[in-house]
């Protein structure tokens, strides 16, 4: 019973038949309803399928298929993974390796079958991502209605996040906004609109909606104010969710370093086989490979349990990376570094660490460095040498806040040394002594954990839960013996080891003979076990290379070390810093730091920059993506169910958005405590909703812009800044409505990092244009409002009145040279005498909160209420304007503004509305400072 090869899958009407390229009687049938058939008699199906067509014609569907990573199932449907592409990366003992670079996932229904085939087939144009193949999720009610329409959206939505498993999620891309162009968005703008009673439309507004004016009741009804849009189908929800976790499996397969061969064992080393690798084209490598090191054993499951086990292909999460060299008279030798991951506790960085329970530990990796020898017409020779890697083995974590979080450790003395046990005992029973070399820091952050690993180690020992003479422990601060770029201090630390590399010894195979064998193992850990740990064990395997080519009487000129070969020693430096940079991304998201010294025995500045922006880029993975990758990496070892990953993505969402809710939470009582605050008493609340501004006058563009809250009410329009931290109003502008001349809105760009920030639709604001006579301001105390309320009082204190100077060179250094090219405000402004300044504001586009209150019975005196009337009001969210987007909800303040101030019969209703850009991309880019255009560089570099 060999291992199958590659194979033939056609979707028949029940079911994927998988066929052996190499061995056609064995067949593989995976049912729709989830059964598996394995068969070597080629009788026993359907004898119209022993020639299976590559291609879509005669109603089947067929494709090529390297390998059946496994079978999963999620909440729309179970799914047939397979690899549908690799590329070799050389041979290990004259056997064949790849690595996976693409997989599809197959959906068991016909219809998504169908359309995941078609798209495949129909090559780039019908599978936009080369990296995975995902099935168009129909709704349940149209799987199995019309497979040609499936088929058509799959070869469009290609495989992104948005567009597959359910494309209606992204109304047309557009995220759900409520377009003015579209007859249909107008119709939701309207409901939207209606669903929040917001009656004062203006007629500009209402017109565009093809509402009259009047339909417009003047006040609003608080009873109806409990509208909120309809939320999204479920299935549709669901859709989102499968495609998301169906990306990250097939983004873990496909370019993470998953590797496979068909007849060499990947999972145990040669010391492990010991020869026995030479019987793998005769049986199946799923009974024979190591569970610890089997990536996609649980995938697997329901092929083993159904006797498959020659389908069952075994892979392993690492790194392979192999060097040629030749010597002379036709000998030459090869280099392989081999790097396997124990899945045991495998995860992401901050996500997992340290020891579980069983003694297993995070980032647990063993590398084996092999050497292969041909010398003339004699018997290859293998030589073989093993370093593990691994977190501290005992409890603690590391919140992932910052650059620099601050380890902590967990439970008990006692507790801590008896996981360490038990990690340590089981490392000595496999790999014998154990050499543990600890890079962490002896003062500041890191040592809390490595005192406290030292500790647990050294307690172990006294209370004999191992044997002392197979343990020791050599702490060296990494950071402080090379501090400075001394990286050449190395060679005391190599120094120090060298016995133990003479005592350690490694494993030397020819023919059916072993000669030597490997009795211990260097376990190196720092922090992470990625950036020190691959310097140190990269240092350490290149001399023992060498020594090792002199004991094999291959070595050209032994006292010239590896520099003897042409090139090697650049071609090893690169070999370990791509096993570095695999283990990292599989890691931490990103490649090794120090990956400049690994490579060529140096360390410059240009590296330290990189690891600057590595550092930064590991602190986002860490915050956005680490959390769901974690659970998609459980979920694929068997530790989460589907419904477990769904509860994460749930819980995403309130993580990476709503610090969202939180956010609004906030900015609500912020806009209670501005209304509270600045409001005078008997104006009636028409809308409040956050905003971004400096308050700075007469200027658009500020180097700084903080929250704020925009007021409007039936006789005025407030700007209050509102101090988060110390839960007060700290600023007040109250511009009175019959001292507005204009209120512009458009787009309003002040951010040029990010495709989002040139959105217009996302980036909208309005500029307030006043009369400075009928303006205040207040900052630090509040005045009694009660004894201002009214401008014609004559007690009023002319202090309070705002004074506006013209603005200073500082105020309008940024926007004063193109503020002609960037917004209509110079030609706006008046041509004679009146003192009339402008503020800005730019519309939140995320976490927004829109608020109002209203008095049910309107008096007759210019719309103002009563105050006993006021005080029984409650302020209420108005929910379908705060989904909206930020130049929709520009729209809506506008006409708010502008009816209320028609009522006062002091403005111009015919201009009174400018829709013009404040500031367009193109102005944006265009006034860049060389500051910021550096800054967007960086930026670019680091997270694109």
């Amino acid at each position: 019973m060999a291992q199958v090869r590659s194979s033939t899958l056609t979707l028949t009407k029940d079911g994927y038949l998988l066929r052996s390229i190499d061995y056609p009687s064995k067949t593989l049938f995976v049912a729709f309803d989830g059964s598996i058939i394995s068969s070597s008699n080629e009788t026993s199906l359907d004898s119209s399928q022993n020639n299976v067509p590559v291609s879509s014609e005669g109603g089947e569907i067929s494709i090529s298929v390297l390998a059946a990573i496994g079978t999963f199932a999620l909440d729309l449907f179970a799914y047939l993974f397979v690899v549908t592409g690799s590329r070799c990366r050389g041979t290990i003992v004259g056997k064949s390796v790849y690595e996976v670079t693409s997989v599809a996932a197959l959906p068991l229904d016909h219809a998504a079958g169908r359309a995941v085939l078609q798209s495949m087939l129909a090559g780039p144009d019908g599978l936009k991502h080369r990296k995975s193949s995902l099935a168009l999720q129909p709704s349940s009610a149209s799987l199995h209605e019309s497979p040609s329409s499936c088929a058509t959206d799959s070869v469009s939505s290609g495989a992104s996040a948005d567009s597959t498993h359910g494309g209606p999620a992204s109304n047309g891309g557009d995220n759900g906004r409520l377009r003015k162009e579209s007859t249909a968005s107008k119709d939701g703008i309207v409901q939207a609109l209606q669903d929040a009673s917001i009656g004062w439309l203006s007629p500009q507004i209402a017109k565009l909606l093809g509402r009259g004016a009047s339909e417009s009741p003047d006040v609003a009804d608080p009873a109806a104010l409990s509208g909120a849009p309809a939320n999204e189908a479920g299935s549709s929800s669901a859709q989102r969710m499968e495609s998301r976790i169906i990306e990250e499996l097939a983004r873990v397969f496909s370019s993470s370093g998953v590797f496979y061969s068909y007849d060499y064992d990947l999972t145990r080393s040669l010391q492990e086989k010991d020869g026995c690798e030479l019987v793998a084209d005769k049986t199946p490598l799923a009974l024979s490979a190591s569970e610890n090191y089997w990536f996609n054993e649980h995938l697997q499951q329901r092929l083993l349990k159904n006797e498959a086990h020659d389908w069952a292909l075994p892979m392993i999460q690492g790194c392979i990376q192999m060097a040629f060299c030749e010597i002379k008279n036709g000998d030459s030798f090869q280099v392989c570094v081999l790097s396997r991951r124990n899945w045991r506790r495998i995860g992401m960085r901050y996500e997992r660490r340290g020891a579980n329970a069983d003694g297993y530990v995070a980032n647990s990796v063993d590398t084996e460095q092999i050497l292969t020898v041909e010398t003339g017409g004699s018997e290859r020779h293998f030589v073989s040498f093993v370093q593990t890697r691994g977190s501290m083995p005992f409890y603690w974590k590391q919140p992932a806040s910052g650059l620099h979080p601050v380890p902590v450790v967990l439970k008990s003395d006692s507790e801590n040394a008896r996981v360490c046990g038990i990690h340590l005992k089981r490392e000595v029973d496999r790999l014998g002594r154990q050499v543990l070399v600890s890079l962490v820091e002896h003062k500041g952050r890191e040592a809390v954990v490595g005192s406290m690993y030292a500790s647990v180690v050294g307690r172990c020992v006294a209370e004999e839960v191992v044997d002392a003479q197979m343990i020791r422990y050599i702490p060296w601060d990494f950071h402080q013996e090379t501090r400075g770029m001394r990286y050449e201090n190395l060679k005391g630390l190599l120094e120090h080891l060298k016995h133990e590399i003479a005592q350690m010894g490694y494993y030397w195979r020819a023919g059916d003979q072993a000669f030597t064998r490997q009795s211990g193992a260097f376990r190196i850990n720092c922090m992470d076990c990625l950036d020190r740990t691959n310097v140190v064990q990269s240092t350490i395997a290149r001399f023992v290379l060498n020594e090792q080519l002199v004991r094999l009487g291959v070595h050209i000129a032994p006292e010239k070390g590896l520099a003897a070969y042409a090139g090697l020693e650049k071609t090893l430096n690169h070999l370990w810093a791509n096993n570095g940079d695999y283990i990292s991304r599989q890691y931490a998201g990103t490649s090794a730091m120090k990956g400049d010294f690994t490579r060529t025995g140096k360390r410059n500045f240009t590296g330290v920059m990189s690891d600057a922006s590595y550092s930064l880029a590991r602190l986002w993975m860490s915050t956005f993506r680490d959390y769901f990758s974690q659970s998609v990496l459980d979920f694929t070892m068997g530790y989460q169910s589907a419904g477990d990953v769904f509860r994460t993505l749930v819980e995403l969402r309130s993580r990476e958005p709503d610090h969202a809710l939180q956010l609004s939470r906030t900015r609500e009582a912020a806009i209670e405590a501005s209304i509270a605050i600045a409001v005078y008493d008997g104006e009636n609340i028409q809308m409040a909703c956050m905003v971004r501004s400096s308050m700075v006058l007469d200027t658009l563009k500020a180097r700084q812009t903080e929250d704020a809250v925009l007021i409007v009410t039936t006789a005025a329009v407030y700007l209050c800044r509102y101090h988060y931290q110390m839960e007060k109003v700290s600023e007040v502008l109250r511009i009175e409505l019959s001292g507005l001349s204009r209120v512009q809105y458009g787009a309003y760009i002040t951010d040029t990092h990010v495709p989002q920030s040139l959105d217009p639709a996302r980036n909208h604001g309005l500029v307030l244009y006043f009369d400075a006579a009928v303006a205040r301001f207040n900052s630090g105390n509040s005045q009694n409002k009660s004894d201002i309320g009214h401008e014609s009082s004559e007690e009023e204190d002319p202090k309070a009145r705002i004074k506006l100077p013209v603005p200073s060179i500082t105020e309008t250094s940024v926007v004063a040279a193109d503020r002609q090219e960037a917004s209509p405000a110079a030609e706006l402004r008046p041509e004679s005498g009146m003192k009339e300044h402008f503020v800005a504001c730019k519309l939140v586009s995320e976490a927004q909160v829109v608020m109002q209150r209203v008095c049910a019975k309107p008096s007759g005196d210019a719309g103002l209420q009563s105050t006993s009337v006021l005080a029984d009001l409650s302020l209420t969210r108005l929910e379908s304007l705060e989904n909206q987007s930020p130049d929709l909800l520009a729209e809506c303040l506008c006409s708010v503004i502008l009816s209320a101030a028609l009522k006062t019969n002091t403005v111009d209703g015919s201009n009174f509305i400018v829709d013009a850009p404040i500031i367009s991309a193109a102005a944006a880019r265009h006034s860049l400072s060389v500051i910021d255009k550096v800054s967007n560089r960086i930026h670019k570099a680091i997270w694109i």
